[in-house]
């Protein structure tokens, strides 16, 4: 189970920032960050290198899940595992430590590769089956599968959008040099 997190790329999030900008201290067990919380620290890194602002909108959307171990409902990620056909790329300690990662070091895509990677290997009835399980989860409605069709694919763009955010120029010669090379005619 994900019990903390810590945001440092050579930035260290002070503890005061946090507890006033997160309304929590940096301590705080993940399982009790709300989705507000998530959204704060979006909110804070969105001056960050693109590639962290990407993570961030892909943990908010694993924010609405329960996080492994969760005592209201310890067996989502076995039920999501089993429904992808066994997969252990949706395994929940898998996901847990992609999620530690990124938290750890937000430049990093472990887990936006991954996800990726979990969600193109399933069979059509099994990410069917997926979607059920997680639309069931977050609205618990007759259109389940529908409703987690949606999220898988919002998981599916934000994942992408981490990719392509990694291989995109930071550095401000390169993006001066692209821009000139388009410019120029």
């Amino acid at each position: 189970m994900l019990t903390s997190y810590t945001y440092d790329d050579g930035h260290e999030l002070r503890q005061h920032a946090a507890e006033q900008n997160l309304n929590c201290p940096p301590d705080t067990e993940l399982s009790k960050l709300t989705v507000d919380h998530v959204l704060r620290l979006s909110a804070i890194t969105a001056a960050q290198p693109s590639v962290i602002a990407a993570n961030q909108r892909l943990l908010a959307l694993f924010a609405v899940l329960p996080a492994l171990g969760d005592e209201e409902d310890p067996g989502f990620w076995l039920e999501v595992q089993r429904a992808g056909d066994g997969s252990l790329y949706l395994a929940g300690g898998n996901i847990e430590g992609w999620i530690r990662l990124t938290f750890t070091y937000p430049n990093e895509t472990a887990l936006a590769g991954n996800i990726l990677d979990a969600i193109r290997t399933l069979a059509a009835e099994g990410r069917t089956a997926v979607a059920e399980v997680i639309g069931k989860r977050l609205f618990n409605t007759d259109h389940a599968a529908y409703d987690g069709e949606l999220w898988l694919r919002a998981v599916e763009e934000a994942a992408f959008a981490v990719l392509m955010a990694a291989k995109a120029p930071s550095d401000p010669e390169a993006v001066k040099n692209f821009r000139n090379s388009w410019l120029q005619g």
